[in-house]
């Protein structure tokens, strides 16, 4: 049975195959997605095309009928796109990249450019997001709710200015496109996450109708899908450079140097690491999703459709961790020709005991009486609570022949809550334990004493922060477009047209800072039974010098002991026991005690954007060619408001290391923000012959700054060694881009062809998350926020292609394959540089590709996939201020699927099916970061339709 949505089916006359060099097609708008063409009828010529063949001859057409740079995924059948997720099908496009979370795809990269620089629509509008920022999730939207989604790599007037890497418009199902009649299909299924060895549900159905006389048409799709899935980490949070305190043997006795003094080891910068973990996280990922759409043509010259969609998409989660921070003064260390720490120790209790003259002798130096070795075990109970939603309507009036009229508006919205408790425990050791970095297997060690780091009686209380942050995302959008087609001319078309959104984003922060180092210092002993030994021997798959044994916790349990009011009174941090009662009712009188959540007002992003937007486009085109030129204004706004709340004092805690701080009264305040931009495009398309196609493209685009990163929002925490601060900046400036295309496709057949194509960028103002040194209070901050100021150019080169061997006949006809390749280089000028690194763009991966082989024939549907990137920069200014690197990664996904009966199919995929690990390291590949497993995830199950 054939899809209704699209000739997934399709009787294909080969004398029509080749389509004429003067079609005036235009690739689908971003409000109104194209229907399929009629049918041709059958002849002896013609050839039945389905799945996978479907899917890439409709993307094939899409993308030569299209007067722009379009490249376009289409479902394979109704209610199957070909990946599960969305986002895992759009990486298989030339230029596109995605990460993942918790090995699921959730943002993409196009060209170089990270999520944030690219324009996500869904049925050409906005869809809000409970991400921080205007990057969408492609993890919260179900694909079998997708019936295309197309890739824009040149701009047009009439498309939504924003993406400067790309637009992106997802495309439902349009009932009225289709069949008519009644049809359903059903998905049963599972998914098995290797690492977490569970089965969970996936569950799918579409239902649609349509009458005969294509005057009315409805469609309803809905999902369920539960995973469960884990992600084991060993990482470095960060590597720190500069000149730290150390202790070094002078003499036959440990001697405190500072960065200045003559006798330090080395010369210039060292690089040190800020810690070194253990992590295990275990999520359960619940979605919901729910998507409709209507259609009403009362007349020929008029068609109402309305469409919404809900998602609901939940993940709670359970993280151990086994966290060694490592703070000066380093004993011993040992560094490499780069600076590197190669080797350190921290110093433990033993230590001090033998060597009571050093502790005499810098006692003021010194915090914990000289003691830094500590062991933390962290129980992290995380959760993302999220749900959105987009509901809108479109009427389309032909008042006469050759003139349309547009109207669309629609309403978005998105909330996210998102529970977290992050519970510390742990001890200052008796003993001194060293680093290694290259302590096995190319992995950083630390020599614990497992007997020590795992034994309850050692533990004590320490860093307790419970949060509760909400996200609140409301959008609404009013379009009205215009298009007057002209007979006889050189020009072809006039397009007209101006459109109104507003959204709002509102971050508040709910948590207990005010309270969380209430019992910090590790001196508070914990009850027995509130601890048991979790094992993880099997952590990133065992032997590589990784303690066997974490602590697990009974969250409800611990919590009730910290507020019990007899533990509140043991005496912490150098208070005497009357000190510690008083202390201990202040914090017992706190709203919601000291482990209750408070809304904390400097925290608070409210951010409201108003655009103002009009177009012109002029389409013209001879017997060989088509062309379209024109600009778009835009009026931007932004009112951006939040609380100050200045510091008024910062305070070393006793016993540790942590900084705590007062705040003084909340003040509201609030920024303006307003510019214009004028925003040119033109893009020519030229039929050299039939078959082949040259294009050009011009255009200026721009991305706005996420609305949380123009917040009036400050944050501040840290330990003495790295004080830490974060916000907002309201006075951010869009990110702008020129950019040129060129590209060259040679269509073969229906399904079958070649394109290779080279973009050059040329970048202004670029927006990027950076940390840097700032000096507060008296002290240097490492400052997180996004900040404007980079320069610079994009340049690349685009190959790819689809082949069915169709030609062949027989058992051999059934194959086919698809592959590409982009190669992108850039150059980067910033305010700010590292003084010994250079810094490109974020997430820019100079070289990356993809290729399927596929077989469709005699019932069997079977697709293997590898998808590959180089080496990458993730963040110029991470952790500490320094780099952080990805190293290459490629992975093989699977595709099969076999039909029992013409009604039902069983199908079988495989992601990451070689279980392949995330690497990351800092400004050099020794200074290792990360090393990370997702496993790998097979999904299974029946589909039927009728």
């Amino acid at each position: 049975m054939a899809s209704e949505f699209e000739p997934q089916s399709t009787m294909i006359n080969m004398n029509t195959a080749s389509r004429s060099s003067h079609s005036e097609s235009q690739a689908p708008t971003p409000q109104t997605p194209a229907g399929p063409a009629d049918d041709p009828q059958p002849s002896n010529a013609d050839i039945v095309v389905t799945g996978i063949r479907a899917s890439l001859s409709s993307s094939a057409q899409v993308k030569r009928d299209a007067n722009q740079i379009v490249d376009s995924i289409s479902a394979v059948d109704v209610g199957k796109f070909p990946d599960s997720n969305i986002a895992e099908s759009l990486q298989r496009i030339t230029g596109v990249a995605i990460d993942r979370s918790g090995g699921e795809g959730q943002f993409i990269t196009v060209r170089g450019l990270g999520p944030e620089f690219n324009t996500v629509l869904v049925n050409g509008r906005v869809m809000a997001t409970d991400n921080a920022g205007r990057e969408f999730s492609f993890d919260v939207l179900s694909s079998n709710m997708i019936q295309r989604t197309d890739i824009y790599k040149s701009s047009v007037p009439e498309l939504q200015e924003g993406g400067i890497g790309a637009t992106v418009n997802i495309v439902t199902a349009r009932p009225l496109e289709g069949r008519d009649g009644f049809h359903a299909t059903a998905q049963l299924g599972g998914i098995y996450d290797t690492l977490r060895e569970k089965v969970s549900p996936d569950l799918a159905a579409t239902l649609s109708y349509a009458n005969p006389d294509k005057t009315f048409g409805i469609v309803l799709a809905g999902s369920y899908t539960k995973r469960k899935n884990q992600i084991d980490t060993i990482a470095v949070d960060g590597w720190i450079n500069g000149r730290p305190d150390i202790v070094s043997t002078i003499g036959g006795l440990p001697t405190l140097l500072t960065g200045s003094d003559p006798l330090y080891p080395i010369a210039g910068n060292v690089n040190v690491p800020q810690s070194l973990y253990y992590q295990r996280a275990q999520e359960e990922r619940e979605r919901i999703n729910f998507s409709g759409s209507i259609q009403y043509r009362p007349a020929d010259n008029l068609e109402v459709t309305i469409d919404g969609i809900y998602s609901k998409f939940d993940v709670s989660g359970v993280t151990r961790k086994m966290d060694n921070f490592l703070a000066a003064p380093y004993y011993q260390p040992t560094f490499d020709q780069n600076g590197t720490a190669m080797s350190l120790s921290m110093i433990g209790r033993d230590f001090i005991a033998q060597n009571p003259q050093f502790l005499a002798d810098n006692r003021d130096r010194l915090v914990n009486n000289g003691v830094n070795a500590k062991i933390d075990h962290v129980y992290n109970l995380s959760n993302r609570q999220s749900d959105s939603y987009q509901v809108g309507g479109n009427v389309k009036w032909h008042p006469a022949d050759n003139i349309e009229l547009k109207l669309d508006a629609s309403f978005t919205g998105a909330n996210r809550a998102s529970p977290n408790q992050y519970l510390v425990i742990g001890a200052l050791l008796p003993y001194t334990y060293q680093f290694q970095l290259d302590g096995g297997q190319g992995l950083p060690t630390v020599s614990f004493d497992n007997n020590i780091i795992n034994d309850p009686e050692f533990m004590r209380l320490h860093y307790m922060g419970i949060d509760r942050n909400t996200s609140r995302d409301r959008g609404s959008e009013f379009h009205f477009d215009t298009k007057w087609e002209v007979d006889d001319s050189i020009l072809k078309s006039v397009q007209m047209g101006v459109s109104y959104t507003e959204r709002r984003k509102i971050n508040r922060s709910f948590n207990n800072s005010d309270s969380s180092c209430t019992y910090c210092g590790y001196q508070v002993p914990i009850a027995p039974g509130l601890l048991k030994p979790y094992d993880w021997g099997d952590l990133l798959g065992g032997g590589r010098s990784i303690p066997p044994t974490a602590f697990e916790f009974d969250a409800a349990a611990f919590l009730a002991y910290l507020n019990n009011p007899s533990t509140l009174a043991i005496p912490s941090q150098g208070r005497t026991p009357e000190e510690q009662a008083a202390f201990a009712q202040q914090m017992l009188a706190l709203e919601g005690g000291p482990f209750g959540v408070r809304e904390q007002l400097r925290g608070t992003v409210n951010v409201q954007e108003k655009l103002t937007a009009g177009y012109i486009s002029m389409q013209f085109g001879g017997s060989r060619w088509t062309g379209n030129v024109g600009v778009r204004v835009i009026k931007t706004d932004v009112l951006s408001s939040g609380f100050d709340t200045p510091v008024t004092s910062i305070a070393n805690t006793p016993g540790d290391d942590t900084l705590q701080y007062t705040y003084g009264p909340a003040t509201a305040v609030s920024v303006r923000n307003s510019y214009v931009d004028a925003l040119p495009s033109a893009n020519i398309k030229f039929d050299v012959t039939d078959n082949l196609i040259a294009r050009a493209a011009f255009s200026q685009t721009i991305t706005r700054p996420t609305l949380t990163d123009l917040g009036v929002n400050n944050n501040f925490g840290g330990r003495i060694s790295v004080p830490q601060s974060s916000g907002g900046n309201p006075n951010l400036l869009p990110f702008r881009s020129t950019n040129y295309d060129a590209a060259l496709e040679w269509y073969i057949s229906r399904v079958s062809y070649l394109s290779v194509g080279g973009f050059y960028k040329d970048l202004s103002d670029f927006l990027e998350l950076q940390t840097l040194p700032v000096e507060r209070f008296g002290r240097v901050f490492q400052d997180t926020r996004t900040r404007n100021g980079q320069s610079g150019t994009i340049k690349g080169i685009e190959i790819g292609g689809q082949y069915s061997f169709d030609a062949l006949g027989g058992f051999a006809s059934g194959f086919g394959m698809t592959g590409n390749y982009t190669y992108v280089s850039s150059t980067a000028k910033r305010d700010r540089v590292l003084a010994d690194y250079s810094c490109g763009y974020n997430g820019l991966s100079p070289h990356s590709a993809n290729g399927s082989l596929f077989f469709e024939k005699y019932g069997v549907s079977a697709r293997v996939s590898y998808n590959w990137r180089s080496d990458y920069l993730r963040n110029c200014r991470d952790s500490q201020s320094r780099p952080r690197n990805r190293s290459s990664y490629g992975q093989f996904d699977f595709n099969i699927s076999y039909d029992l009966t013409p009604n039902f199919q069983v199908y079988l995929q495989g992601v990451n099916v070689t279980n392949e690990y995330v690497d990351e390291w800092s400004a050099i590949k020794d200074r290792f970061l990360l090393l990370q497993d997702t496993g790998a995830r097979y999904n299974f199950g029946v589909r039927a339709k009728f």
